[in-house]
């Protein structure tokens, strides 16, 4: 056992080695935590502006449509998103309908190859396709209209 200065090193080093050791225990659990917390899959990600139909993307439900819009203009705003079958084309449905800008979540529980039809002149736009996991979905709650 080596001794200095009243100080035996060897326990010294088993204390800053088990410093180092629980500080890195530490650090793994929080990266395994960030990991568990959500476990939110981003499918697509579609940006643009005007009018398009997007390329068409795979899915399993349940998935959300997170969805902003944008513009230089505050008038005489249209915007409308439609849910379309990605291989036949048929319309699924209307996704949003709104005059002004703003943002917000759809919860889709259906799975399929899907596209969407945009229609929002002068309009920026930025469409999210997440897959969520069952505890996931069970927890969302649509906003009731104004």
């Amino acid at each position: 056992m080596t001794v200095l200065a009243g100080c035996n090193i060897d326990n010294l080093m088993k204390t800053m080695m088990m410093r180092h050791f629980t500080t890195a225990l530490a650090a793994l659990v929080l990266l395994l935590a960030g990991l568990s917390a959500s476990a939110e899959e981003l499918i697509v990600e579609f940006k643009g502006s005007g009018n398009r139909t997007t390329a068409d993307f795979q899915v399993r439900g349940p998935w959300i449509l997170d969805w902003r819009i944008n513009s230089k203009y505050t008038r005489m705003l249209s915007f409308d998103l439609d849910l379309v079958d990605g291989r036949s084309g048929v319309l699924k449905g209307s996704v949003l309908r709104t005059k002004s800008l703003g943002n917000g979540v759809r919860l889709f529980n259906e799975s399929g190859s899907f596209r969407f039809r945009v229609n929002g002149s002068f309009i920026d736009w930025h469409l999210k396709v997440k897959k969520l996991t069952l505890a996931e979905a069970a927890l969302y709650t649509p906003k009731s209209p104004r």
